[in-house]
C-alpha cells in the first residue's frame, strides 16, 4: 500500500508533544512492515535544513486563497526510511514557532493550513503519487478530505482516495470565522450543519470527521469517550452519527529512542536484569535538582504541558500533603503563566523537596523517566499519552488517572499483572489517595522492585501499532 501522511508536527523536525512523536515513529514502524509511505510537514522556520539535510527541489507552484494567489516551494528529505515533503511558503512559514509564539496563536492559522492542505493535494497530483489512504492527523489536515474530493480551485477533482482522520486531542478543532470560508474554493454545500459549519463558524476539524473514509482516535477508550457529552468537546454527536467507522488503535512507542539500556542521555544504563543502573540515576537526578542524595526518598516526576487538560490543578490543591508525605518532586514543563509561577513558588517555598524545570528539554526528560520512581499523570482527559509508556519500560511507575489512553495503557496494582496505580475521579482526595497507596508499596522493597520488572516488561512497541494500522488500512481500502 502507499500511504501518505500528512501532519503540522513531526519529529525530529517539528513537535510540540504527541502528535510529532507519533507522525515520527508510526511511519517508520509501516515502512519497516513493507509499506510505501510518504510524510507531509510544513518547512517551519525553525526546522534546520542543513541539521537533517532538508533539499529544495525543482517543484513550485501557486496555491489559491480566495482571490489571492500564493507562492510555494517543495523540499525533501530521506529519514529512517521515510521520505517527507516539506511545503514552505514565505508568507505562512517563515515566522518563528510551529502555531504562533509562547504567548499567543498567529490569527491566521487556518489560512496557514489550508495554503498546507491545498499544497499537499497539489503535489500528489503534480508528482503523480496515486495513494491508497491519505492518513490525516488533527484539525491542521481536517480539510484533507475535502479537497481531495472537490479540488482546491472551484474545479471539481473527484478524488478516489481512501482517507483516515486521526484525532489526537478533539480538544484542538480549528475554528475560523465563516468569512474565511471562500478562501477554501470549496463549494456552498461544504459549509452547512451536516459539514463544516459550526454554531455559525468553521470548524476544520470537524469537516475530517465528516468527510474522511474512516476515523480513529489513538486509544480505545478515548474512541468510545469522545462519542459522551463529557469528553466530545461539543463534537460527540457528530462522533456518534460516525460511530461504525469510528475505530480506537493505542498508540505505541520507538524503543530505539527510548530504551534504558541504550540511552545516551541517561547516567547509568539498566535493564530488569540489573536495576542497579537505575540507582545511579536517581542519584544524579537529585543532584541536578538540588535535592538531598537519599536512594530511599520517594522521587515523584512530571514532564507534561502545564495546562488545565493535565491535571495541573489537582496538584494546586495537593502539593502540600505531597511535600508532608516526604517525597521530592522533580517537575519538567511550559504552559500558562499561572502553572508556571506556581511550580516556580512550589520550588522556592520547599527547596530541598521541588524542583522545577520551566522549559522543555529532551535530555532531561530522558533523565527523569530514569530517575524518579514514580510519575504522575493526574490528566483530566488523556487521549493516549505516551509519558506512562516511556516510564515503564524504564522501571518507572505511572500512577495516572483512568482515562483514554491511560485506562488502556496502565492497569491497576491490585489487579492481577497490575503496572502502575490508577484513580477515577478527578478529585484532590482521589489523586492523594492514590499516592499513599502507591506510597506503601514503595516503602516494601521485595514488591516494589517486582512491580518495576513487570513494568519493564511491557511491549507498547511501534510495530503493533503499525500491524493495527495495516489492519485498518485495508479495511478501508475494501471498503
Amino acid at each position: 500500500m502507499k500511504i501518505i501522511f500528512v501532519s503540522s508536527e513531526i519529529v525530529p523536525f517539528a513537535s510540540t508533544g504527541g502528535l510529532g512523536d507519533v507522525c515520527a515513529s508510526l511511519p517508520k514502524g509501516l515502512v519497516e512492515q513493507g509499506e510505501d509511505v510518504i510524510r507531509f510537514l510544513p518547512l517551519y522556520q525553525s526546522i534546520d535544513r542543513v541539521k537533517f539535510g532538508i533539499e529544495q527541489t525543482e517543484h513550485e507552484f501557486h496555491i489559491p486563497l480566495g482571490n489571492s494567489w500564493y507562492h510555494g516551494t517543495l523540499w525533501k528529505n530521506e529519514w529512517q526510511g521515510v521520505t517527507t515533503y516539506f511545503i514552505h511558503s514565505n508568507a505562512f512559514f517563515e515566522r518563528p514557532g510551529i502555531y504562533g509564539t509562547p504567548t499567543h496563536g498567529y490569527g491566521d492559522n487556518f489560512e496557514r493550513f489550508v495554503f498546507f492542505q491545498k499544497a499537499v493535494v497539489k503535489v500528489i497530483d503534480d508528482l503523480q503519487l496515486k495513494p491508497d489512504v491519505v492518513h490525516c492527523n488533527d484539525w491542521q489536515a481536517g480539510l484533507m478530505p475535502m479537497f481531495l474530493y472537490h479540488g482546491i480551485d472551484g474545479n471539481f477533482r473527484n478524488g478516489s482516495e481512501k482517507t483516515l482522520m486521526t484525532i489526537h486531542n478533539l480538544a484542538h478543532q480549528g475554528w475560523a470565522s465563516a468569512e474565511k470560508f471562500y478562501m477554501t474554493q470549496l463549494p456552498e454545500s461544504c459549509y452547512t450543519m451536516h459539514t463544516l459549519e459550526f454554531y455559525g463558524e468553521i470548524n476544520t476539524l470537524k469537516g475530517g470527521l465528516v468527510g474522511a473514509t474512516a476515523i480513529n482516535a489513538v486509544s480505545p477508550t478515548y474512541a468510545e469517550e469522545v462519542k459522551t457529552a463529557q469528553f466530545g468537546c461539543k463534537l460527540n454527536g457528530v462522533l456518534y452519527h460516525r460511530r461504525e467507522v469510528l475505530h480506537g488503535i493505542l498508540n505505541g512507542i520507538d524503543y530505539e529512542r527510548w530504551n534504558p539500556e541504550t540511552d545516551s542521555h541517561i547516567a547509568a544504563n539498566y535493564s530488569a536484569k540489573d536495576l542497579s543502573g537505575k540507582e545511579t540515576c536517581k542519584t544524579e537526578l537529585q543532584k541536578a535538582c538540588g535535592l538531598p542524595v537519599d536512594p530511599k526518598i520517594p522521587m515523584l516526576g512530571i514532564i507534561t504541558r502545564l495546562v488545565p487538560q493535565k491535571g495541573i490543578d489537582l496538584l494546586f490543591d495537593s502539593i502540600k500533603p505531597m511535600v508532608e508525605s516526604g517525597v521530592q518532586i522533580v517537575i519538567l514543563g511550559t504552559g500558562d503563566g499561572r502553572y508556571e509561577n506556581a511550580c516556580w513558588q512550589w520550588a522556592q517555598r520547599w527547596p530541598d523537596q521541588v524542583c522545577s524545570w520551566i522549559e522543555f528539554s529532551n535530555t532531561k526528560a530522558h533523565q527523569i523517566e530514569a530517575g524518579v520512581d514514580l510519575f504522575l499523570m493526574p490528566s483530566e482527559f488523556e487521549p493516549c499519552g505516551q509519558n506512562q509508556l516511556y516510564s515503564m519500560r524504564y522501571g518507572t511507575i505511572p500512577l495516572v488517572r483512568a482515562v483514554g489512553g491511560l485506562e488502556d495503557s496502565v492497569i491497576d496494582y491490585k489487579l492481577k499483572g497490575g503496572t502502575g496505580f490508577k484513580f477515577k475521579d478527578y478529585t484532590p482526595e482521589a489523586f492523594f489517595q492514590c499516592l499513599e497507596r502507591a506510597l506503601k508499596v514503595y516503602h516494601d522493597s521485595k514488591r516494589w522492585k517486582t512491580l518495576m520488572r513487570r513494568a519493564m516488561k511491557q511491549d507498547f512497541s511501534v510495530k503493533h501499532m503499525a500491524n493495527d494500522y495495516i489492519a485498518l488500512y485495508k479495511k478501508i481500502i475494501e471498503g
